[in-house]
């Protein structure tokens, strides 16, 4: 629980519980995390991240929920937290990567010899 605290609220209502002990990460943290490692699954398999547009359509599904459940107090219920966040796992994540990449690009030195 120490550990999951350093990032999730640990609300228990919003919590998923095994065997009457509530597991340190929120529906919605539990979701991220099995997203991301699903991408990184699916980076093993394909090389190559999911197409741009699709990333960035899905990862927008987040964002809109916590809007979503801030307009209504609260509102909402686990099956959706969980799916929107295993989403943004995968597709927020990518969108992550790519940013990563394109910095790492404009960092690095140019390819083309110095002149002496």
């Amino acid at each position: 629980m120490w550990a999951g605290s350093w990032w999730c609220h640990q609300l228990p209502a919003r919590s998923p519980h095994l065997w009457g002990a509530q597991l340190p990460l929120c529906w919605r943290c539990t979701g991220i995390l099995v997203g991301t490692l699903a991408l990184f699954g699916w980076l093993l398999w394909k090389r190559r991240v999911p197409p741009l547009s699709l990333s960035i359509a899905l990862a927008l599904l987040l964002p809109l929920d916590v809007l979503h459940a801030v307009v209504t107090h609260g509102e909402g219920n686990n099956a959706r937290r969980l799916l929107t966040g295993v989403l943004w796992g995968i597709f927020g994540t990518s969108l992550f990567l790519r940013f990563v990449k394109r910095a790492a690009a404009r960092l690095s030195p140019s390819s083309t010899p110095a002149r002496t």
